[in-house]
């Protein structure tokens, strides 16, 4: 049986999306951009030329390097068992470096993209208008490459990381702290996505007056506004849980409170504070119990020490007893 290597489950779906990216922004040039006969052309066929070239980089680039080899070689469906440490240790940072690869290529392909089918067009004679519907559809086409090839390679590899993990502490040993970005950082790619949305109307929008581009703008700063009010809302209640994990303490009760009204928040809220309660109450059973074992400790030292005495007295007064029958047997005599 042909085993097939586990990193074409990254690969595959992001360069399929990476197609349907590029074509809905060749389709949004062709249906807003007013190119000149030398530049739609040179659009119609170098681009395609241009994707095919970069598609087959970014694929072997991603397919055979260093990271894939390792990954390929341990992981079928899931994370080998029989690994050892060091090599379970290997195929964690290798599954993060080759999400970070995947993005890094997706991103640098993509924009090698744009810059040559912008520039070509620019210098065939286009105006400038039709070079900024080129050069802003693909951005947007870039934009949603490069974040699901962010955030699918993240998900895909997301149990093998688990297991990873889970498979060094059978063994003994902690995994490190292996990580690729922060919520923060991918809360800002939900900001963008409003921004590039109102873009795409712009585009297609014909004629583009006054009224309308108030309107649009007033609707992008609206979405802005909202998702960051979002971003605000969510960070804060995930850094109250972070803040809280950090100042856990057994030797007292701690209760996790935070102002979230949101259900999942104060489910994990109120758990954190059970475990907090109960982490608590195993201290205060863990403190008793040594309590009792000092003073148990004690009591048999002290017995101990009775017991040694006495033992000592008897052996003192056995020898006294002897002395006086020896001094008693030579009066005799």
């Amino acid at each position: 049986m042909i085993k097939i290597p586990y990193t074409l489950k990254i690969i595959l779906p992001v360069i399929g999306w990476g197609l349907l990216c590029s074509f809905f922004s060749y389709t949004l040039i062709l249906t807003a951009g007013n190119l000149s006969d030398p530049a739609l052309r040179f659009f119609l066929w170098g681009t395609p030329f241009c994707l095919l070239v970069l598609g087959l980089f970014f694929f072997l680039s991603c397919l055979y390097g260093k990271e894939a080899k390792i990954i390929n070689k341990n992981v079928s469906n899931n994370l080998n068992v029989n690994l050892g440490k060091e090599e379970i240790k290997e195929t964690l940072r290798a599954l993060v470096s080759f999400c970070h690869n995947v993005y890094l290529f997706s991103f640098a392909s993509g924009l090698m993209a744009v810059a040559f089918v912008s520039f070509g067009v620019s210098l065939l004679g286009s105006d400038w208008v039709s070079f900024l519907v080129v050069l802003a559809s693909g951005l947007i086409g870039l934009f949603f490459f490069a974040s699901f090839s962010l955030f699918f390679s993240q998900q895909v590899v997301f149990s093998l990381v688990k297991q990873g993990r889970e498979l060094l502490f059978k063994k003994g040993e902690i995994a490190e702290d292996i990580v690729l970005s922060s919520l923060k950082s991918k809360f800002y790619f939900v900001f963008l996505f409003p921004f590039f949305a109102v873009l795409v109307i712009l585009i297609c929008v014909r004629p583009l007056d006054f009224n309308i581009l108030v309107l649009i703008l007033i609707g992008l700063t609206m979405a802005l506004i909202i998702g960051r009010v979002i971003y605000s809302y969510l960070y804060r209640s995930f850094y109250e849980i972070d803040k809280f994990s950090r100042t856990l303490n057994t030797d007292k009760k701690n209760v996790f409170m935070v102002g979230s009204l949101d259900k999942e928040i104060v489910d994990l809220g109120n758990n954190f504070s059970k475990l907090s309660e109960k982490l608590y109450s195993l201290k205060k059973e863990s403190d008793k119990s040594k309590e009792e074992s000092q003073k148990k400790v004690a009591e048999l030292e002290k017995f101990f020490d009775l017991t040694v005495e006495r033992e000592l007295k008897m052996k003192e007064l056995k020898n006294k007893l002897k002395s006086c029958s020896k001094k008693q047997s030579s009066k005799t005599n």
